[in-house]
């Protein structure tokens, strides 16, 4: 997306599961579905495009649990929409490092562009490489 006067360049992902879309309608914050993969807790994985997630109608984050070897992660989206997916560890990890590789070189060469590099809240090249160190 490029930038104007009336919004920000922004680069937004989906989020497929088994092949299929999840959260078509929803922006994915890359940096939260990092975090809820590498650390227990409830995250705004899905939000609006302005940031806040109350906006699009979520109130309230996806839950992530994590065992050795596998990945939970629960939550729903507006209208009754329930999520509950089990992942395998290493493949959610790898999947998302994968991910952020790519758009890594993306994010670089829009460092210069006022607005939201990746997500919503933005992720400069920096918060990239902090991303992926974990996912590692």
């Amino acid at each position: 997306m490029a930038a104007t006067d009336e919004s920000p360049a922004h680069l937004v992902g989906e989020l497929r599961v088994d092949g299929e879309i999840v959260g078509e309608r929803y922006v994915v914050d890359v940096r939260r579905l990092a975090s809820a993969l590498v650390k227990a807790g409830e995250y705004f994985i899905f939000t609006c495009g302005c940031g806040e997630p109350g906006c699009a109608g979520i109130h309230e984050g996806f839950r992530s649990w994590i065992d050795e070897d596998v990945i939970s992660i629960e939550g729903n989206l507006p209208k009754g929409v329930a999520c509950s997916w089990k992942f395998s560890t290493v493949q959610a990890r790898k999947a998302v490092f994968d991910a952020l590789m790519l758009i890594e070189p993306l994010a670089a060469a829009m460092w210069d562009v006022k607005g939201y590099p990746v997500g919503p809240e933005g992720m400069d090249a920096g918060d990239l490489k902090v991303a992926m160190s974990c996912l590692e």
